[in-house]
């Protein structure tokens, strides 16, 4: 006994041979353990297992093989009997199997010398369900391929017979009442017979093929389980012959199902055998379930979001691009007006011709030099007497150094730039003015002047600026 978690799985049991079913004992067998058998393509294995759950000595689980049978060909389903028991002396151990060759085989065994078997011979194709009565254990029920539902007891004797609309897949006898029997046709229908009269008494409609496992509930015996296609179907006997309820379950199709033995919402599904989608999966009528969301549907939602997202980085990238572009030509545009603006403005007479005289006061302030300071300082250290002497003389060097220290507006480098705002505003209001006069519409000259009112830095401001700065702004009125 080893764990294995490459597939998820709790507990393995190795086996010498193919396993084709498997099937623990439903019936009460006298001993703490639980009886399991499996089948494969030449024996059947009987054995025990002891889970942790179940003895809190036990480290996960224990398994015991009792014995192997030799059958000779493959299993393809096994009943256990209500007969068998682990606690009589000796032991009895009864199960029955159905094989390949669509015939049943009996087994009975005390696990010591006494090991026989019998063989019933009756269907015609592929057995796909067999069961034994609960009560007594004294008739075994199959279901074929063959389109009949057989009744035998343990000598091989038929008892009854019922032909059926399509294969039979599933069979069960009611719990307690030993004279009921329920019957899955593989047509989606699902019939109750009286083994007295030997005749159906009802039947439940699924609307689904094909219908592949039917159970019924041992814990609430007006509910009826099935799988068909893909989907699992939940009857109430006593309220419709239609399902009460139905949901997808698996991806490929759906197999087995099973009711819990001691919980009437609880039960199980399994996948088709051979499918890459095969699972088994556990449900519980008292919790909703949101069923899985398709592979193809998952794989179409992703690629349909690759789709979306690439689509909309595109759009994006073009909307970016065709900004830049539209900025980009704006800025050329702008570069061009301002080339033209100043083109204009050096085309305008007089700039350079214009000048201005600075105080011995405020000298330092508009040279923004050492030669004012200089000067200023050779004419104080000069004695009050050569001052007197040479009256005639100082008047000329104060003539000479106003004479030096004159330079024009235009060409000083820190009043240059706010006389050339001066000149934008001056000479923009005045052509867009002309351009009025030119249309001779008294509408449009009110708004051409408006909007040349607008243009370039207001005059006040170019004063605030420069006063900050510490220059003198009277000198724009002098230009």
């Amino acid at each position: 006994m080893k764990q294995d978690s490459t597939r998820n799985t709790a507990y393995t049991v190795d086996c010498e041979d193919y396993v084709h079913v498997v099937k623990f004992n439903p019936f009460d067998s006298g001993d703490a353990c639980s009886l399991i058998a499996y089948g494969g393509d030449n024996y059947v294995v009987v054995g025990t297992c002891r889970f942790q759950e179940e003895d809190a000595e036990v480290e996960g689980m224990q398994y015991k093989t009792l014995r192997m049978f030799h059958h000779g060909i493959r299993v393809d389903a096994i009943a256990w009997s209500p007969e068998t028991r682990l606690d009589a002396l000796p032991p009895q151990i009864r199960f029955c199997t159905a094989a390949s060759d669509k015939k049943l085989r009996l087994f009975t065994s005390d696990l010591q010398d006494k090991n026989e078997f019998k063989t019933f011979d009756g269907h015609s194709d592929y057995i796909n369900d067999l069961v034994f009565a609960p009560k007594e254990g004294q008739e075994v029920a199959s279901v074929s391929d063959d389109h009949t539902c057989r009744v035998w007891d343990l000598e091989g004797n038929e008892k009854a017979h019922f032909v059926l609309r399509s294969p039979g897949m599933s069979v069960c006898w009611h719990p307690e009442e030993a004279f009921k029997l329920m019957v899955a046709e593989k047509n989606g229908t699902i019939r109750f017979y009286d083994l007295i009269t030997q005749q159906a008494i009802l039947s439940l409609e699924c609307e689904q093929t094909p219908l592949m496992s039917a159970d019924w509930c041992l814990k609430n015996t007006l509910k009826i389980g099935a799988v068909a296609g893909s989907d699992w179907l939940i009857w109430d006997i006593t309220c419709s012959s239609y399902p009460q309820d139905k949901r997808p379950v698996h991806l490929d199709r759906a197999r087995l199902f099973r009711w819990s033995r001691v919980n009437e919402n609880l039960f199980a599904t399994t996948g088709y055998p051979g499918k890459t989608t095969s699972q088994l999966l556990v449900h519980h009528l008292g919790h909703p379930q949101v069923p899985a969301i398709q592979q193809k549907r998952t794989v179409a939602f992703l690629n349909q979001f690759v789709v979306h997202t690439v689509q909309f980085l595109n759009r994006f990238s073009t909307v970016c691009e065709e900004k830049l572009s539209a900025l980009s030509l704006r800025i050329q545009q702008i570069e061009t007006t301002l080339n033209i603006l100043d083109a204009k403005l050096s085309s305008i007479p007089g700039l350079e011709d214009v000048r201005f005289e600075v105080s011995s006061a405020n000298m330092n302030s508009v040279t923004n030099g050492p030669m004012a300071q200089t000067t200023v300082d050779q004419q104080t250290a000069v004695s009050p007497q050569s001052g007197q002497n040479n009256i005639h003389e100082e008047g000329l060097q104060k003539t000479e150094v106003v004479t030096e220290n004159v330079r024009t507006v235009a060409k000083d480098p820190r009043y240059a730039r706010y006389l050339k705002m001066v000149q934008v505003n001056l000479h923009a209001q005045v052509l867009i003015v002309i351009l009025a006069v030119k249309l001779h519409k008294e509408n449009t000259v009110r708004q051409l002047a408006q909007l040349s009112l607008c243009q370039g830095v207001p005059v006040m401001a170019i004063r605030n600026k420069m006063i900050s700065e510490g220059l003198n702004p009277d000198l724009l009125d002098i230009v």
